[in-house]
């Protein structure tokens, strides 16, 4: 008896709004449209955050005041000798991290080639643009003498292949600091051991 009754009220008040929208079709078809439009133009406004920072730190963070803290009682020179990479703020740059397979040592003769090779490659590409080719010169950060700054492994690398092309054997590459020919000190951050 429930059943019939709600089965015959369903039927009645369906049937009803059947009739109703069958009777005022350019509204049920108009509506719908012109609500996606208005809701769609919200978006008009919508602006895409990048910054990570201010996603996930609050405006006044206490990492906030403290970085600022420690920037301005110990301030960064970020132009001379210095890699934006390896420093602890954000910011446009990029860095290849090299690993081999087999766990093999990656100061030997064929790594440390592989190494120099593919540091070469970055160094030569070239992006054509209209009227123009960019380099790794253009966008690289410039020392004093206008050369591109190269990161200090680099340096190491090479400093090591040309004493194995000579056949030199008192080149060590030591932690934290390794001293190259020319008498720079270069600070190496994340080895775990000095190689000889």
């Amino acid at each position: 008896m429930l059943r019939s009754v709600l089965h015959r009220g369903l039927r009645t008040c369906f049937s009803r709004l059947g009739h109703f929208i069958a009777s005022h079709p350019v509204f049920f078809a108009s509506a719908p449209v012109l609500i996606s439009i208005l809701l769609g133009a919200s978006f008009s406004r919508y602006q895409v955050e990048e910054s990570v920072e201010h996603l996930l730190a609050p405006q006044h963070s206490l990492a906030k005041i403290e970085r600022n803290l420690v920037n301005s009682l110990f301030p960064v020179n970020r132009s001379k000798h210095r890699l934006y990479s390896d420093l602890q703020t954000p910011g446009r740059y990029g860095r290849v991290i090299v690993t081999s397979f087999q766990k093999a040592n990656m100061l030997d003769q064929h790594h440390t080639d592989l190494i120099l090779k593919l540091h070469a490659a970055v160094t030569k590409i070239q992006v054509p643009r209209p009227g123009f080719n960019y380099t790794f010169a253009h966008i690289c950060i410039l020392n004093n003498d206008k050369t591109c700054i190269v990161d200090d492994i680099v340096h190491v690398l090479e400093e090591l292949k040309n004493a194995r092309a000579t056949n030199r054997t008192n080149f060590a590459i030591t932690y934290p600091i390794t001293h190259l020919k020319d008498g720079r000190a270069v600070t190496l951050l994340q080895p775990e051991k000095s190689f000889r």
